[in-house]
């Protein structure tokens, strides 16, 4: 057995287990999000999933191709159905950054406006349909439309590439690059105000404590979860620049880090949301310790 080997194995087995929670918080967040309706931020959670899942599925094709030491499935790196692969990750990729903001403004709107209107059920609906349908055209841009570069699962770097033409400029690189860059700096300016006005706001201190409480614990979830979306990209932009010649077993931490930023949704989910955790017992019938009644978090149908 090769290092390669065997680091293919461990990576395989982090993104199975990543598919497993993502599966695991499936119902719940499912439940939560269109059948009681509890609140948008589950309707959230559920894209959030998916997009985990997209990208998922091609993280175990190229672990699947390292432990082989060939392209499983695809043939080689340049093939139709390398870029087809490649299409899936890009599409949850791109969904799970504007995710990002989406989270972020969602909690702009709550906290600092008290607009709980805006982010109804079939408005948040609503915006996920034309997010959706903006992130599969730049997913075609960046695999199809583009004359360079494809976003391609290359088990020969142990990681994820591009397929580059000679003098070419890889518009998909800068494609994907802004889209990142654009998401990060919007997040993180909406999560700048939103601490800011708890800290700060005369308004705010007078809300009740349980609402604060609601507030805060759906705020460090979402930043929490920004933040390995964040540690993920830029590990992918800086890598090519630091790692020496011949070192290829870095590039690994890529797609390993991938699979972490997809198992943070499921994990904070069902380690903080009591209503998770609560719909989880029920399905599992998995009584609560100590026999005391579940709290909610003071979930209800008017928040955003």
């Amino acid at each position: 057995m090769t290092l390669k080997w065997y680091l293919g194995m461990i990576s395989f087995s982090l993104s199975f287990s990543a598919i497993f929670l993502n599966l695991l918080i499936f119902i719940p967040v499912f439940r939560l999000a269109f059948v009681s309706r509890k609140s948008s931020i589950y309707i959230i959670a559920f894209f959030n999933i998916m997009s985990d899942m997209l990208q998922q599925i091609s993280c175990l094709q190229l672990e699947a191709s390292i432990i082989a030491d060939r392209y499983i499935l695809t043939g080689y790196r340049t093939s139709n159905l390398s870029i087809f692969f490649g299409l899936i990750f890009i599409i949850g990729w791109y969904m799970e950054s504007l995710i990002q903001v989406v989270m972020a403004v969602n909690r702009c709107f709550v906290i600092i406006w008290n607009k709980h209107h805006i982010f109804t059920f079939n408005n948040t609906l609503i915006i996920f349909f034309f997010l959706i349908s903006f992130n599969v055209f730049c997913a075609m841009c960046t695999q199809y439309f583009f004359p360079c570069c494809a976003f391609v699962t290359d088990h020969a770097t142990l990681s994820f590439g591009f397929i580059s033409g000679e003098g070419v400029h890889s518009y998909s690189n800068l494609l994907i690059f802004g889209h990142d860059v654009f998401c990060t700096i919007t997040s993180s300016l909406c999560y700048f105000a939103v601490f800011r006005f708890i800290r700060k706001s005369a308004t705010y201190a007078a809300t009740s404590r349980n609402q604060k409480k609601q507030d805060v614990r759906y705020l460090l979830q979402f930043v929490f979860i920004s933040l390995f979306y964040v540690f993920t990209w830029v590990l992918f932009e800086i890598l090519p620049h630091i790692v020496p010649d011949g070192q290829t077993e870095w590039y690994l931490l890529v797609p390993i880090f991938a699979t972490i930023n997809c198992t943070s949704n499921s994990i904070i989910y069902m380690t903080v949301n009591t209503e998770v955790q609560k719909s989880l017992r029920a399905i599992f019938n998995i009584p609560k310790v100590g026999g005391a009644k579940v709290s909610s978090v003071g979930v209800n149908t008017t928040d955003g």
